[in-house]
């Protein structure tokens, strides 16, 4: 411990400690377990790095399983049903493959399957699936650990956590684990306790062992974030709850590097071509994009030297090509037959330098973006 669970950065100093707090939230003791059972000191801390308010202890021992109260009111159940309704219209998920990730003994996934979508849940707690069997409701015993845990019933086109997220010691793992066993465009609705609404009611008596983390919207939002996942909403639900829909951030293509590496090393081997083996050829600019770009060509046999403003690079040489760094006072000693401006951006002020230090340079080209432009 003394870890944030997000990020990793060093817990310091507790905010505050809570003690002779309960154990656990379940398995109440009974009357033969009362004389060995007390009260315990909760540390709370806040991460300096990502914010996130936290116990630094660990986690209970059933953090695994979910277990809530075997009644759903007919005021949530409403609430629940409007929820789903939301989500489904917004992200099309009418016909689609939903789990619930956490799903207990299934109290909310039986009213998920009164809509027009493919349920499925996953829990780990064996004699709760198996109430969730009875129920014939599709549900596999298992949990997301990390991205290695695979789904039997996966990939799915959206995923739902109701309250789960905050009893994670590990909640980058297991929300890695769920974007890898969803569809390339998949979706999710979840929901963790407010933070800012314990905040604005005081409520101290929120805090429990069982509940390692409290999430604001906005380390809600770190979190999803760096698991790979953009918020399309994010709002309270039923006041003290934050709830948040999100989809899978889709991969960046890249631009075809290697092609336009090809492309432009054709273009410098073209030019240098046209000249004899006794023109002499410069290269200016000791940059990075000149030092990519002369490592990257096949042959390097007409560049002479690079030159550039910077004193402390003359007399040095570029990486991997070897090339001679100078002075640009070389000039005027020396008329190359071409020099090849490879500094984007200075362009317009490197050839007037050139120009006025010798106008007998018969080419000047200047490499900008994917074109080599003649100057003089």
């Amino acid at each position: 411990m003394g870890r944030c669970i997000i990020c990793k950065s060093k817990l310091n100093n507790p905010l505050m400690t809570f003690h002779n707090m309960p154990a656990a939230a379940q398995n109440m003791p009974d009357a033969t377990q009362l004389e060995n059972d007390a009260g315990m000191s909760l540390p709370l801390h806040e991460c300096k790095g990502c914010g996130l308010i936290q116990f630094d202890i660990e986690p209970v021992y059933y953090y695994r399983d979910v277990i809530r109260a075997t009644r759903v009111s007919e005021k949530f159940r409403k609430l629940r049903k409007a929820q789903y309704l939301h989500f489904i219209e917004l992200c099309h998920l009418e016909g689609k493959k939903v789990i619930e990730v956490g799903c207990g003994s299934g109290e909310f996934l039986e009213i998920l399957r009164e809509f027009s979508v493919d349920a499925y849940g996953i829990e780990h707690n064996e004699n709760l699936v198996q109430k969730a069997y009875a129920l014939g409701l599709n549900v596999e015993q298992g949990f997301v650990e990390d991205e290695n845990s695979i789904i039997g019933e996966g990939p799915f086109d959206a995923f739902i956590s109701f309250n789960f997220l905050e009893h994670q010691p590990n909640p980058v793992g297991m929300l890695r684990g769920i974007y890898e066993n969803l569809t390339e465009d998949g979706v999710g609705l979840i929901t963790v306790p407010s933070f800012e609404y314990f905040q604005e009611h005081g409520s101290y008596y929120e805090f429990i062992r069982d509940h390692i983390a409290y999430y604001t919207e906005d380390t809600l939002k770190r979190l999803l974030d760096i698991c790979g996942f953009k918020v399309l909403e994010m709002k309270r639900f039923n006041d003290d709850t934050i709830e948040a829909i999100v989809r899978k951030r889709k991969c960046l293509s890249l631009v075809d590097y290697s092609g336009q590496a090809n492309i432009m090393n054709c273009k410098i081997k073209q030019l240098l071509a046209s000249f004899s083996e006794d023109d002499i050829v410069y290269v200016w600019g000791a940059s990075h994009q000149a030092f990519t770009l002369l490592s990257t060509l096949d042959s390097l046999k007409k560049v002479d030297k690079i030159v550039d403003s910077a004193d402390f690079k003359w007399n040095k040489y570029s990486p991997v090509s070897h090339i001679e760094i100078v002075s640009p006072n070389i000039l005027e000693k020396v008329t190359p037959k071409c020099i090849i401006i490879m500094a984007p951006g200075y362009s317009d002020e490197i050839f007037k330098t050139i120009v006025a230090k010798n106008c007998q340079v018969s080419k000047i080209y200047s490499v900008v973006g994917e074109e080599i432009i003649e100057l003089k």
